[in-house]
C-alpha cells in the first residue's frame, strides 16, 4: 500500500497527523505496557514519543512513494532498538493501518 505524497504537507495537516499518530500509539496496549514497565529504563516514555516523531517524519518527508512495508520495517527497527517491546506477530501492521489509511485517503493539504 502506498500513500500518495507529492511534497511536504501543510503545518495544519502535519499537526493533525501527529495527533492521530499519538492517539494510535496511546491505544497500543503492548507499547503502553513496555512504557509503564520501563522495559528500556526510565526514559521509556520519551522513547515511545520518539517513535511517534519518527512515524510523523516518515509520513512528512518530501520523497515518495511511501510504502506500508517500509513504514512497518522502520517501526519494528525503532521498537527493537529503543523500546525493546515483545510484540505479537503482526502487531505493528495492525496498529499502523489506521494512520496509513487516514493519510492515504484524507484531504491533507499538500503544498
Amino acid at each position: 500500500m502506498a500513500a500518495s505524497n507529492n511534497g511536504p504537507i501543510s503545518a495544519e495537516a502535519r499537526a493533525a497527523l501527529g495527533e492521530a499518530i499519538r492517539l494510535v500509539l496511546a491505544r497500543w496496549t503492548e507499547l503502553q505496557v513496555a512504557v509503564e514497565n520501563q522495559w528500556r529504563g526510565r526514559d521509556s516514555c520519551a522513547k515511545a514519543n520518539q517513535l511517534g516523531d519518527s512515524i510523523l517524519s516518515w509520513f512528512c518527508r518530501s520523497k515518495g512513494p511511501h510504502l506500508f512495508e517500509d513504514l512497518v520495517d522502520m517501526m519494528e527497527d525503532k521498537i527493537l532498538e529503543s523500546i525493546d517491546a515483545d510484540l505479537d506477530h503482526n502487531s505493528v501492521q495492525d496498529v499502523i493501518i489506521s494512520p496509513v489509511h487516514s493519510f492515504s485517503t484524507s484531504d491533507l493539504n499538500f503544498n
